[in-house]
């Protein structure tokens, strides 16, 4: 059985749970806490990990100070401009406000209000083991990069620590892996003891949310996607979704962008015509770094949080919320589920319930679908432009791709 229908079996079981034992179902709760205090002991090593090995894989400084920088700036302009997309939209549907739910004491972790200033001079670790040990995911993440960047330029000599650093973000996708196990029955508690309290009044705010999500990842593919294909590498749209129909497919089958990797290098190559350098190192980087349809995810789901929750997100905070959602969406495994940890994540650091995670699990499945699909085909559309400015596409080959062509 898919673990996806577990998780569903998990909702659907916490439901009726919930609805029948009403607030006895408070009982479960417990075991919902115990889950994500499994989610976030995921945390902080798969941002370190992920994010260094995938920094460190732009290993040749020329490519590091021209390919690289075209790669990763628009990774992060088209993962910005996700996030936005999807606060403005939570915040014009709302679909969280009217559940007004309590927040525990023990859940009441709320970050105290800072100012920009403050906030960007504590980004900067004055010691990074005390930021691992006190699960400062911000600093962490600063820390990993400046080491990244180091390692790539110590060339030989800093291959042995990125052998270990690979190794460390390859057992801890082991690791969230069988975490996922227990996600059937750490969801079934949490919504158990969430129906318990509120009753049925949360599924037309899930329908929403879910709404919310789909129509964001529709305007970052046909409106942002489609006017970087044709004012960056200017070439028409409709070949592009052709050529990439394969890896469309896949995506949103497996819900795993890293798992779509090799049918997306083939379509690249074989159907778009992008050098195998290029496609390579493009795509190969971007299903580590650039999760576009991530990042959506967690914008909306924090907004649909704290509007459940009845907590009122500042200007500061809102900006806090674009930058955590572009250094999650960089440090996710390109896996299904590692959404909800890196939730976790953004939820710890903008202050806000993880208990809200109960909200969104049960649907979690529904919205990686396309947001697998919105990731897949941003890095596709990097490898496009970037091997136009390279002049290493054959647009010969990218013109004739076709519905029916694929040997895949």
């Amino acid at each position: 059985m898919k673990s996806w229908f577990k998780i569903l079996i998990g909702l659907i079981l916490g439901i009726i749970v919930g609805l029948i034992m009403g607030p006895k179902a408070q009982m479960f709760q417990i075991f919902g806490k115990a889950f994500i205090n499994l989610l976030t002991m995921l945390v902080v090593l798969i941002i370190f990990s992920s994010l260094v090995s995938g920094i460190c894989h732009i290993n040749d400084p020329k490519k590091l100070g021209r390919i690289g920088f075209r790669t990763i700036s628009f990774y992060v302009f088209t993962t910005i401009t996700a996030v936005v997309i999807g606060i403005v939209l939570a915040k014009v549907f709302k679909p969280g406000v009217g559940l007004s739910l309590s927040v525990a004491e023990s859940a009441a972790t709320s970050a105290p209000e800072m100012d920009m200033k403050n906030f960007f001079l504590s980004l900067i670790p004055s010691n990074p083991f005390a930021s691992f040990a006190e699960g400062n995911v911000l600093q962490i993440i600063i820390f990993a990069v400046f080491l990244a960047i180091a390692i790539t330029f110590t060339k030989e000599k800093g291959q042995p620590l990125l052998k270990v650093i690979e190794s460390v973000a390859s057992t801890m996708h082991t690791l969230t892996h069988f975490v996922m196990l227990l996600a059937p029955y750490g969801i079934f508690a949490l919504i158990a003891s969430t129906i318990g309290s509120i009753g049925l009044k949360i599924i037309l705010p899930l329908l929403e949310f879910l709404l919310v999500n789909y129509i964001a990842c529709f305007v970052q593919l046909f409106v942002v996607f489609v006017i970087c294909i044709r004012s960056l590498a200017g070439l028409k749209v409709i070949p592009f979704f052709k050529g990439m129909k394969d890896a469309i497919l896949l995506a949103f089958s497996t819900s795993s962008s890293a798992a779509t990797l090799p049918v997306a290098l083939e379509c690249t190559q074989k159907h778009l015509g992008i050098s195998q350098d290029i496609s390579g190192f493009v795509l190969s980087l971007g299903s580590t770094i650039n999760m576009n349809g991530a990042a959506i995810g967690q914008a909306v789901s924090a907004i649909f949080i704290a509007q459940a929750y009845g907590i009122e997100l500042g200007m500061t905070k809102i900006i806090i919320l674009v930058f955590i959602s572009l250094m999650s969406a960089i440090g996710a495994a390109g896996i299904s589920g590692t959404g909800l940890i890196m939730l976790s994540l953004v939820l710890g650091v903008m202050g806000l319930p993880l208990e809200g995670i109960a909200l969104v699990a049960g649907v979690d499945r529904l919205r990686e679908m396309l947001s697998s699909v919105i990731n897949v085909l941003g890095d596709a559309v990097a490898a496009l432009i970037v091997a136009k400015k390279e002049k290493e596409i054959d647009t010969s080959v990218y013109y004739k791709a076709t519905w029916v062509d694929s040997d895949i």
